[in-house]
């Protein structure tokens, strides 16, 4: 009888899993943070405009982003790089950190968006 979850124990399996996991997480996370409502646009078409609801997407997404990094530096450091502890723990968020805001988008499409209309409302 095999053992189902034996490939799991394996080191590589786990480094890509985690690293494959995380960067699906980044991925999802940098197209939330740039267009926050874009999504619920797409299957809600008559949602009403709600101006907290963005900036409240956009910061779980932001927090998406950063757990993705961690993830991804996690699996690096502790499983390729054997290192343990509660150093390991303040550099990785440190790490994690500085790539969120690395990987942030500069300029959004729910930053352009927000700007266009307050133009439409203020034409001077």
């Amino acid at each position: 009888m095999t053992i189902p979850s034996l490939p799991l124990s394996n080191p590589l399996v786990g480094v890509a899993l985690r690293g494959a996991l995380g960067a699906y997480v980044i991925y999802m996370a940098r197209k939330f943070y740039a267009d926050p409502t874009g999504y619920f646009r797409k299957s809600l078409r008559a949602m009403p405009d709600v101006p907290w609801l963005g900036s409240l997407i956009r910061a779980m997404a932001c927090f998406c982003l950063w757990g993705g990094c961690f993830i991804v530096a996690t699996a690096i450091a502790v499983q390729i790089f054997g290192l343990h502890g509660e150093l390991l723990a303040v550099a990785l968020v440190i790490v994690a950190a500085l790539a969120t805001w690395l990987l942030l988008p500069r300029q959004s499409g729910f930053q352009t968006e927000r700007e266009g209309q307050q133009k439409q409302q203020d034409p001077q």
